[in-house]
């Protein structure tokens, strides 16, 4: 193993990267030094992109997206100093170094970090008590109606009602009009603490869809870490797991005729000496070169029937037409090995120039080309097969549809193209008789003709960036209250992003869908997971700050103070939740007391 990692200079290669002072001018000046470095080599990283000025040593070279590459001028110790941004969080330094020499195998390089001493601060606002006294029936979600005696049942039953009476001999008797229903009262049962005292619940959703987003893209998950995220969905009655499986950095469903997105869509290494990448896609945020990520066919229905025995939907998005660069690449592979260019996704005669929002260059669909339409097409059709083979319901497949960068589609109308765009997955969906969602950049800019048209295959926006769109359904996402990725606070050792500020449980419990406009069908909470590098990353950023929507899914609003209501809830989560975390072995955010 040693010779294999030896290296021109006799050592194994490192690097220590150290962490600059914040200066006047808003920047700080870091220094990053490589030992045992041979000379005409190439170390690559992945870092959020971030502005990058030199000040000693070679150059910071961007790729696309987090990559980045140094060019080693001579064998030895390299010194690199250049001013960037302060480091908000200690997870946003460079990470996964690898030195690549040609003719030889990439190696990591073992990276050791100097942070600054900062003065511990938490911009949390407000109490996190928990000295509610707790009453049996005080779970989460919590209950509508609870009676320590008997109780006069609703005239009339919402969907997913349930009512669960107990009487003095402890045993329970459910009532429920539905499966949801019957589902519900069972895991209410399952969270009350015994001995159970003779009461009468009564219970429902306020909301019809109550989703969670799991990004498995930029940091994969595998099937048993997705089946527990589904177990931790239903023991908060969450119904819709919105599964993102296709974005720029990678594609993670299996499509049996177009082996290319997960052989080469899944699969990451570094970029050939050339900077072309011809077997795999670049690194993605989270640097794992040489793994093959993805779910087959058979993983992806177990995935659906587990989800569907415990009432939750699944609804794949493949994200289109910005945020497409994993099957744009796949697919110019699959044309390598076929020479069929009849499912092309991007026309290689576009001059367009432009930056996307994670940084890449190359990422939108030539949506004018009908090879794309075919393509997806064929994805749409397999994503039936799949759904209806494991005889679970397909409520609807999400085309994403935001941020596609200025600049693209360069001498085009940039509004004919959405037309097109949108027609065209309408053509698709209607055609296989299937509804579409989509985030809310669908919904926005269309001619009449063309709106009326997608209102009639929608399923729903998710609504992440505004108060609301009149005339959709729309389930609540926003950013400010349910991007779980998301830091918990300002302090260095969170981790995790702050563009939309921060956000617990506090903050997700905040959520009021009145403040919202259009036709609300329901909350979602959102993992992305550009800044999670584990399972235990992923628990972290959920548990206990996804609480806070799975309440506002089944409940709307508190009916009683916010500072009343929220000690209420979070003496559940200590009391409750916490225990079951701790028994499973989850990392998750604790307050001191």
């Amino acid at each position: 193993m040693f010779l294999l990692l030896a290296v021109a200079c006799g050592r194994v290669p490192s690097a220590d990267w150290t962490e600059g002072a914040a200066e006047p001018d808003g920047r700080a000046l870091h220094t990053l030094v490589l030992h045992d470095v041979p000379e005409g080599s190439r170390v690559w990283f992945q870092e959020l992109f971030d502005g990058k000025t030199s000040v000693e040593g070679p150059t910071m070279n961007h790729y696309q997206g987090t990559s980045w590459y140094i060019d080693i001028p001579e064998c030895g110790t390299v010194t690199l100093k250049y001013y960037g941004r302060p480091l908000p969080r200690h997870s946003w330094v460079p990470e996964a170094f690898v030195l690549q020499q040609q003719g030889r195998p990439d190696t990591p390089m073992e990276v050791r970090y100097h942070f600054l001493a900062h003065p511990k601060t938490e911009n949390d606002e407000g109490s996190f008590a928990s000295n509610y006294e707790l009453q049996p029936a005080d779970i989460i979600p919590q209950v509508k109606r609870v009676s320590y005696g008997t109780m006069e049942t609703l005239e009339t039953h919402p969907a997913g009602w349930y009512r669960i009476t107990i009487g003095e001999d402890g045993e329970p008797k459910v009532d429920a009009d539905d499966e949801d229903g019957a589902f519900y009262a069972q895991t209410t049962l399952s969270k009350l603490p015994r001995p159970l005292p003779p009461m009468t619940i009564e219970d429902w959703p306020d909301y019809a869809y109550r989703g969670f987003m799991l990004d498995v893209v930029r940091d994969f998950r595998s099937v048993d870490e997705v089946l527990e995220i589904i177990d931790l969905m239903a023991s908060w009655k969450l119904n819709t797991l919105h599964f993102h499986v296709a974005d720029d950095e990678s594609w993670c469903l299996e499509i049996k005729d177009y082996s290319e997105l997960t052989e080469f869509g899944a699969h990451h290494a570094l970029p050939d000496w050339n900077l072309q990448e011809t077997c795999a896609l670049k690194p993605s945020a989270n640097g794992k070169i040489g793994n093959t990520s993805f779910y087959t066919d058979r993983e992806y229905q177990r995935i659906l029937r587990y989800a569907w025995d415990r009432r939750i939907m699944v609804i794949p998005e493949f994200d289109t037409p910005g945020h497409s660069r994993a099957s744009i690449k796949a697919m110019q592979a699959y044309e390598r090995r076929t020479g069929d260019s009849s499912f092309r996704l991007q026309d290689p005669a576009d001059t367009s120039r432009y930056w996307s929002a994670q940084d890449f260059t190359d990422n939108v669909l030539s949506v004018y080309m009908p090879s794309v339409y075919k393509f997806y097409g064929a994805v749409f059709d397999e994503v039936i097969r799949l759904h209806k083979e494991a005889g679970v319901p397909l409520p609807a497949i999400h085309i994403g549809g935001d941020e596609v960068p200025e600049g693209a589609w360069s001498g085009r109308d940039r509004r004919e193209m959405k037309e097109t765009f949108i027609n065209g997955m309408l053509d698709l969906a209607e055609a296989r008789g299937i509804r579409l969602a989509g985030w809310e950049d669908i919904a926005k800019g269309l001619e009449p003709e063309t709106q009326e048209r997608l209102k009639n295959s929608l399923y729903f926006i998710n609504v992440w960036n505004t108060e609301g769109i009149e005339g959709f359904p729309v389930v609540l996402s926003p950013a400010a209250y349910t991007y779980l990725d998301l830091a918990y606070s300002d302090s260095p050792e969170e981790i995790g992003l702050s563009w939309a500020g921060y956000v617990d449980e506090r903050k997700t419990f905040a959520l009021n869908p009145n403040d919202y406009k259009g036709d609300i069908i329901g909350v979602q909470a959102q993992l992305w997971s550009s800044q999670l590098r584990s399972f235990d990353d992923a628990t972290y950023q959920m548990l206990p700050k996804a609480l806070g929507v799975a309440e506002r899914g089944w409940n709307a609003v508190a009916n009683e103070p916010f500072e009343t209501a929220f000690n209420r809830f979070y003496s559940i989560i200590v009391s409750r939740e916490m225990p079951v975390w701790e028994q499973k072995g989850y990392l998750y955010k604790k307050r001191c007391p």
